[in-house]
Order: structure tokens, then C-alpha cells, then sequence
């Protein structure tokens, strides 16, 4: 992972899967039972037993050290998230409702309050059991992502347009907690790099211009947070960013500092590869809901060893799908991608090797 996030040729196309929730099934636990856990705190020990079950399972090359889905610190700050037997955690009261939601709030403390206590101690096992194996990525939203988990997307849409003073405290409020976090995480046993991700730091949904304004200059504070730690930083931001009126956008997002930027849905990895592949690592890969979710199996194989083919070409790429993966997901399907990334992924490309599961 860390030969390909400095554009270098490792051993083999290293696999990154964010797998935030799937752990969940792997181990055999019920959604509440480690976001709520026991008195309604986060379970650290049952998060850590999903990671490295998972871990054990797949053998993977990067695992985020708990088990974690959008908005973790929603209900820390007023806020209100709803938790399904089976399903993935949302969502269903934002915090900031009005100005003075926002001018009362303040960074809590992570080693302290929940859920933040329970997501460091999960950290703090994954890193002793296997930190010496694998690497353990800090995983958080992105500036304007985060700040639309708090205030909600659509009020965060007006705010940006009617309010662009509060709108700008906000995402500047969630900067500072993303920044707090990843530095809790980086000492509780985070080894390799903060992963942002960026959902709605996105200039298909914001606009451009909003992304300039608001993304990018907290991205770049945040970055500058992580390498005063000792870390590089990774961006996802969703976002079709291989159409060419985008192209500008990687550029500048490329100049904040960050190392690598993972391509969601809908890319053109050619582009991505050619245009940027020797400025920063290039992360992606099958996308989820049109391939890895309903497969079938051959179809994975195949665009799998699709993506190592264009991207994988002198190094400096990490194999991931296009966004996150939760319960619910075949797991067979990820078994077969990350087969299917081992065989056709070592180096030199080109001279595939049996899997695990062939005699």
C-alpha cells in the first residue's frame, strides 16, 4: 500500500476495499449490536472482531480499523441516526437545525465521549492484532460532506447560496472535527493514511464553484494537519471529475498535497490514469452497484482485471471499487474480486497466476 501510494511498483496491485459495515455479516452481528452495543455504547471489542475477521477471511492489504458509516459523530452533537436490524446506520435528525445549533457546538471530546471512545479502542485492538500485517486506514467524511451530515444536504445547498457566511462556519466546524479525528485515530494505531471521503464534496452535486470555495481549502488544511503527523492523505470524491470541464478540479485538488485520489462511478480510468497517474495515486476500480452487487462472477473477474490492465501499468495504483462496501454485499462477489485482483495483479502485469481457490 504504501510503495503504490508513492507511485512506485510493489509486488502486486494492493486491495483496498473500505469495507465499512460488510464486517457486520462476516462476523454475524446485528447493526445495533456494535453501534449500540452494550448501555448504548459503541462495542469496540465486537467492532475489532468484524475488521479482523474480515481481514482473515479476505486477506486483503488495508483495513479501516472499526466498523463505521456516515455521520458517527451526528448523535455527539444533538443529532439523531436510526439503526436497522441488518441495514446501514442514517441519519434522521441533523444537529445544526439553525444558526445557533452552530455558534453553540463544539469539538467533542474524542477520548471521552461516545461513539468516539469505542471507535479509538477499536482502532487501539485492530492495531495489536493485526497492525503488523496489514494497513490500518483513517477513515472520515470530507469537509463539505461532513458539514451536510450535520446540517443536512439540502439546507447545506441553501446555506451555500443564501447564507454563504454560515455555510463556510459549518464546513469550517467540521474541518476542525475531521481534523481532531484522524489525529485521535493516528495515535490509537492508524498506520498508513487518512482517507477522506467525499460523497458530497462532489462538483456534480455542489457546483464547482462550491467545491473551490468549500472543498478545497479545508481539504488543504487537513492535509497539512495530517503531514504535521506524520501521514499522507487519500481524497474520494464522488463526482465525474474525467469529464474535461472537471479536468482543472484534480489539478487543484492534486496541489492541496494529497497522495491519492480514488475515481468513483462512472469515470474514465484511461483518462485518470494518463492525465494524473504521474502526479498522485490513482485508486478505483469495479463499481459496485452495476457489477460487484449483482454480478454475476465473470463480470467481476473480468472488469477487475480490466481496471489492474489500465491502471495498474508502472505502479503507483491501489485497486478499490467505487465507493465503500456494506452489509448486505455477496460476499462471494468480493471474494471473487479480490481472487480475481491476486491473479492478475502481480508484477510484471500480464503474467496471471492461479488463485487460492485453483488446484
Amino acid at each position: 500500500m504504501t510503495v503504490a501510494l508513492d507511485r512506485n511498483i510493489p509486488d502486486t496491485v494492493p486491495i483496498f476495499l473500505r469495507e465499512l459495515t460488510l464486517g457486520l455479516d462476516v462476523a454475524g452481528y446485528k447493526t445495533p449490536e456494535v453501534f449500540r452495543g452494550s448501555e448504548g455504547r459503541y462495542d469496540a471489542e465486537k467492532s475489532a472482531k468484524c475488521v479482523i475477521a474480515t481481514y482473515e477471511r479476505l486477506r486483503h492489504d488495508g483495513v479501516v480499523g472499526c466498523i463505521q458509516c456516515a455521520g458517527m459523530d451526528v448523535e455527539a452533537l444533538g443529532g439523531k441516526m436510526k439503526f436497522p436490524d441488518y441495514g446501514i446506520p442514517s441519519v434522521i435528525e441533523y444537529p445544526f437545525k439553525t444558526a445557533e445549533d452552530v455558534d453553540r457546538a463544539t469539538i467533542p471530546d474524542l477520548c471521552r465521549e461516545e461513539p468516539f471512545k469505542g471507535i479509538i479502542r477499536s482502532y487501539q485492538i485492530v492495531s495489536n492484532k493485526i497492525g503488523r500485517e496489514v494497513a490500518i486506514v483513517a477513515n472520515v467524511e470530507g469537509p463539505v460532506t461532513k458539514a451536510g451530515l450535520l446540517r443536512g444536504l439540502d439546507k447545506l445547498s441553501l446555506d451555500f447560496i443564501k447564507s454563504p457566511e454560515l455555510a463556510e462556519k459549518i464546513v469550517r466546524f467540521s474541518a476542525e472535527l475531521v481534523k481532531e479525528y484522524l489525529r485521535a485515530l493516528f495515535d490509537a494505531g492508524a498506520n498508513w493514511a487518512a482517507f477522506i471521503a467525499g460523497a458530497s464534496d462532489n462538483p456534480t452535486l455542489i457546483g464547482p464553484e462550491n467545491y473551490e470555495r468549500f472543498s478545497l481549502p479545508y481539504l488543504s488544511l487537513i492535509v497539512d494537519a495530517n503531514r504535521e503527523c506524520g501521514f499522507p492523505t487519500v481524497i474520494h470524491p464522488h463526482g465525474i471529475f474525467t469529464r474535461e470541464r472537471f479536468h482543472p478540479l484534480v489539478d487543484k485538488t492534486i496541489e492541496t498535497g494529497i497522495s491519492g485520489f480514488q475515481f468513483a462511478e462512472k469515470n474514465d480510468f484511461r483518462i485518470a490514469k494518463g492525465k494524473w497517474g504521474n502526479k498522485t495515486c490513482i485508486l478505483g476500480g469495479v463499481d459496485i452497484a452495476t457489477s460487484l452487487w449483482p454480478g454475476p462472477i465473470e463480470r467481476i473477474v473480468q472488469e477487475t482485471k480490466e481496471y489492474v490492465g489500465i491502471c495498474g501499468q508502472g505502479g503507483g495504483y491501489i485497486f478499490m471499487c467505487s465507493c465503500s462496501l456494506h452489509r448486505g454485499m455477496p460476499i462471494q462477489h468480493v471474494e471473487a474480486l479480490v481472487d480475481a485482483c491476486r491473479t492478475y495483479g502481480r508484477y510484471p502485469l500480464g503474467l496471471s497466476r492461479p488463485t487460492k481457490k485453483d488446484p
